[in-house]
């Protein structure tokens, strides 16, 4: 119940004075009379009915106070509140991503989301019912189908599982969009962020929870093999307001302490650290990076996980006419695992069993692009000729010296390296595939361009890159070597047996991030039980060759009728979700007005009955008064 008039309550303080008036006494006069004997009876009587008197000198004051009181909170006007109805549907969307697990005066930041979907759905109710949906929850996102029965509501909002995942909208809403066909239904989003909304046809309505919150956590970590060495680097950045000491602690699996080490991070920077341990007797082991009594507000990238892969054997083969001393020592310059074998274009029959081939020249007409099938990863250098993967096969040779105009600054590849300083002196203009992403632009066109297409890499340089007399791209130096690293990383990434679904440039093999999907490389064996063992011990029965339940930080197991096949790590490793941003919601008074106006209940007076209550009270007293 709600009071329309609060203000009216400054009036109970007239009832103490009708209290206190009530038992001021008259002061009685002095009369001379001839005989007590009358007045000694009429005492008598009196004495008899003390209790009465004294419950009727307490009744009259007690209804009094309370005709008072009921008269006064008819005038503060009470109102019962009840749900409002709106002539549509509801979606609710709840946003149990990783952030929303971050502390909030003792609480989750998802605990709090539950809350505020609670107190909407017993204020508002729809004539077509309410859905609640999760933005991490199996396709499609439902967690309670559109009902009017508010219990089964409540059942599901409590239910509600937290994840570490993260990871784009686009697919949620896309699902929230199709249960909405009518101009009248409307869509609520519980969240701590909403940067990156995607477009819809219906409004959303935008319920914020959370606070400032600081943080330390980890945002980047790799695992990289050189010679008889594991270096594990790692990087912690600092979201509070001041300079922060870490201690920082590597360890196997197990718990078996391998090196500690201390890091002094300021206030919002990133900090690198570096550990170097001997890969005897380690290969295939688990190790992790944990913060040690690090007091913030999110817990989830205070650790990290890594599998310490063994070297496998990263086969390259080269097809070229022409001698290329730069190419092949930047190639085996890559790490002693690489196994380079070059043939001659004559001398090329097919890929065999490498991993990555690189045809410098084009690829011949005669040989097809039959002939590749069995890799999936395929470098291209200086093809003046159509390529085989484009259906359009127009190619236009620039004999002008171009020079690069635009870099992509958003491929992983390109980041923290800069090229802009090539020169080219002939090079080769064609329209790219939608597939392909061009990485660096000359005014004429793309000069390196990558993509995947039929579960293919590619890689095209449109110039000769390895010949001085051509370009400038071997005297860039260090980013062409980085460059290039980057590049090979990417395809070696796709030879592993678990690799990402995204592009995997910056993180060690088998090491993927939460929300992550992974393609795995089932053995040839039928009718196989196959299942996955996630972090919490529970496993999941795989169906396909697609790994989409990469909802927790840790270490998974592929088992394959019981039996370890394969194992990974999934970390958080976003910075953007470890930043904890506090939401903030930007719109238009008419649409807060709106918005409002849309979840509030409805209000009913009932003062009237209150004022009803008042004249019955009075009655009464009346009746008593005259009684005594």
């Amino acid at each position: 119940m709600a009071f329309l008039n609060p203000v009216a309550f400054y009036l109970l303080g007239i009832i103490p004075i009708v209290i206190a008036l009530h038992f001021l006494k008259l002061r009685r006069q002095r009369y001379v009379v001839p005989s007590m004997m009358l007045w000694r009876a009429s005492a008598e009587d009196q004495k008899a009915n003390v209790p009465f008197q004294r419950l009727r000198n307490l009744l009259l004051p007690i209804l009094q106070s309370l005709f008072l009181l009921v008269i006064i909170i008819s005038v503060a006007r009470p109102a019962l509140q009840i749900p409002g109805i709106i002539h549509g549907k509801i979606i609710f969307i709840v946003d149990n991503s990783a952030s929303m697990q971050s502390q909030e005066m003792g609480e989750t930041r998802l605990a709090l989301a539950k809350q505020e979907v609670l107190k909407h759905i017993n204020q508002v109710s729809a004539s077509g019912g309410m859905m609640l949906m999760a933005t991490h929850a199996p396709k499609p996102y439902i967690q309670q189908a559109f009902t009017t029965d508010k219990a089964k509501l409540r059942r599901a909002v409590q239910n509600i599982a937290s994840t570490h995942a993260v990871g784009e909208l686009t697919s949620v809403f896309d699902h929230a969009t199709r249960y909405a066909d009518s101009p009248n239904d409307q869509i609520f989003f519980i969240s701590d962020s909403f940067e990156n909304l995607p477009d819809t046809s219906v409004p959303i309505s935008k319920i914020a929870v959370g606070d400032a919150a600081e943080n330390i956590g980890i945002v980047q970590f790799s695992v990289e093999r050189i010679a008889n060495q594991y270096t594990i680097l790692a990087g912690i950045q600092n979201w509070t307001g001041t300079e922060r000491k870490i201690d920082i602690a590597l360890a196997l699996e197990g718990g078996t302490a391998i090196d500690e080490k201390t890091l002094v991070i300021p206030a919002g920077e990133v900090k690198n650290v570096l550990f170097s341990i001997n890969a005897d007797r380690l290969e295939g082991r688990a190790i992790s990076l944990h913060l040690i009594d690090v007091a913030d507000d999110f817990e989830l990238d205070n650790n990290a996980w890594a599998i310490l892969n063994p070297l496998k054997q990263f086969r390259i083969l080269l097809v070229s006419d022409r001698d290329q001393p730069f190419l092949t020592d930047l190639l085996r310059s890559y790490g002693n695992h690489v196994e380079l074998q070059t043939v001659s274009i004559d001398e090329y029959h097919g890929p065999g069993d490498a991993d990555a081939v690189i045809f410098h020249g084009g690829i011949p007409t005669k040989h097809g692009f039959l002939n590749l099938s069995g890799t999936e990863s395929i470098i291209v250098i200086n093809s003046q000729t159509e390529l085989p993967f484009i259906t359009d096969p127009s190619v236009e040779i620039v004999t002008t010296p171009v020079s690069v105009i635009k870099e992509n600054k958003t491929h992983p590849i390109m980041q923290d390296v800069s090229i802009m300083g090539l020169q080219v002196k002939e090079s080769v203009r064609r329209e790219l595939p939608l597939w392909a992403n061009s990485l660096i632009e000359s005014e004429k066109g793309a000069l390196v361009w990558l993509g995947t297409e039929a579960n293919r890499q590619f890689l095209v340089f449109e110039f000769d890159a390895f010949n001085p007399g051509i370009s400038s791209f071997l005297t860039t130096i260090p980013d062409v070597p980085i460059f290039m690293y980057r590049c090979l990383a990417w395809f070696e990434s796709r030879a592993a047996p678990i690799k990402s679904l995204t592009i995997q440039t910056d993180r060690t093999r088998q090491i993927f991030r939460t929300g992550e999907h992974l393609k795995i490389d089932l053995p040839p064996v039928e009718k196989s039980d196959i299942q996955v063992k996630k972090p919490d011990s529970t496993t999941v029965e795989l169906d396909s060759e697609v790994f989409t339940e990469t909802d927790q930080i840790g270490v998974y197991a592929v088992l394959v009728d019981d039996s370890p096949f394969e194992r990974f790590a999934v970390n958080l490793l976003d910075a953007t979700e470890s930043a904890l941003p506090f939401p903030k919601i930007e719109s238009n008074s008419q649409e807060r007005v709106n918005e409002k106006n849309l979840i509030q209940p409805l209000t009913r007076e009932v003062w009237q009955w209150t004022a009803l209550f008042a004249v019955c009270l009075l009655l009464c007293e009346w009746w008593f008064y005259h009684r005594s």
